[in-house]
């Protein structure tokens, strides 16, 4: 009985901790890089443990249901390329690469797993491409012209349509019917639903309960809440605030990204130029949001992530200084406070924190 005891002491005393690894994989894009960084969930430190090289600059970055795949847009190649997660390191491996429509703005994976969907700012195409095992293969088997800087594309919660925000001159999020079967968008009734004046819809996101949709709008530095009806498949504006203080002018700077948290509670959007996070609180009775004000960034925020599993951190790319920065989060208040910036590639484009 001792030596069973003792045994079963020394076992603990090298067996794996309870709490699982987090990783944060950054876009290195002109580095052609995709960056691999070790989160340390009690003290916030991320620490370099690897790269992998691609043949162009890589951009958006998705995970798979399985979690055990990224896939990655190569802008500079027209290429998608499917990395494999080693899951013991974290390290990626190119699996597998196919041709996308052009330079994909961004990617995203249907919620079946079977389709990954893209947007391209510069040819204004949307693309459905096949996944097969685990990997996009194949020319994309539906391309579609959407109209000028296609920013953005995603599903809604139940898989039967998706929506692409378009900046500048359009200003508008096309609206499409999503053909599980053949991978095909069809422009949906109506096709677009227009933004206000000015707004430049840029990225999107929706609510954990699937009736909200808040946009990020690059021209007027704001965030907009939609209504969505999930029978129609058509989006709706409700409400729009500033993501600046009032004293930033108004024609200065432009806004990028923007989350959700898990818990429905708050949106943060990034401010390029006046390079800050900017916070929401959610209603969540009526979804509207009132701000929490803004938080410091480096230079040029383009890329963020609530870095999953308990989202205590959050971690932002400034594409204008090459650098990183760590928040830890307060999940009551949603307030960030800065931990510390570190070096990372030239101009990181996206970041994307796995907990294993």
């Amino acid at each position: 009985m001792k030596i069973s005891i003792l045994l079963t002491l020394f076992v603990g005393l090298f067996a794996t901790p309870a709490f699982a690894e987090t990783f944060v994989y950054v876009s290195e894009s002109k580095d052609k890089k995709i960056a691999v960084f070790l989160l340390d969930e009690e003290s916030g430190d991320l620490t370099r443990v690897g790269e992998t090289e691609l043949e162009g600059a890589p951009g958006c970055l998705w995970l798979d249901d399985s979690r055990t795949r990224i896939y990655a847009s190569v802008r500079t190649s027209s290429q998608f390329a499917t990395l494999s997660i080693d899951p013991k390191t974290g390290l990626l491996d190119v699996i597998a690469t196919a041709p996308s429509a052009g330079s994909a703005a961004y990617i995203y994976p249907d919620k079946t797993n079977k389709w990954l969907l893209g947007a391209y700012y510069g040819e204004g195409l949307v693309s459905v491409s096949k996944i097969v095992d685990g990997k996009v293969t194949g020319e994309p088997v539906c391309v579609l012209e959407v109209g000028k800087k296609a920013h953005c594309i995603q599903t809604d919660p139940a898989n039967r349509f998706a929506f692409c925000p378009h900046t500048g001159e359009l200003n508008q999020v096309s609206q499409f019917r999503l053909d599980l079967e053949k991978g095909e968008l069809v422009f949906n009734d109506p096709k677009v639903m227009k933004a206000g004046e000015g707004h430049g819809p840029r990225h999107l996101q929706f609510h954990p309960n699937g009736e909200w949709v808040y946009l990020v709008n690059e021209q007027a530095k704001s965030v907009t809440l939609c209504d969505y009806d999930s029978q129609k498949g058509t989006l709706v504006m409700r409400q729009t605030l500033t993501t600046i203080p009032s004293e930033w002018p108004a024609d200065q700077g432009s806004c990028a990204d923007i989350e959700i948290s898990a818990d429905g509670r708050f949106v943060y959007a990034s401010n390029r130029g006046h390079d800050s996070i900017a916070v929401f609180a959610i209603d969540k009775r009526s979804g509207e949001i009132s701000s929490r004000g803004q938080t410091p960034t480096g230079k040029t925020p383009r890329s963020f992530n609530l870095i999953e599993g308990g989202e205590n951190y959050l971690v932002a790319a400034g594409q204008g200084s090459d650098n990183l920065v760590v928040y830890r989060r307060d999940t009551t208040s949603g307030a960030l406070t800065e931990l510390k910036r570190y070096d990372c590639g030239k101009s990181p484009a996206w970041v994307l924190g796995v907990k294993k």
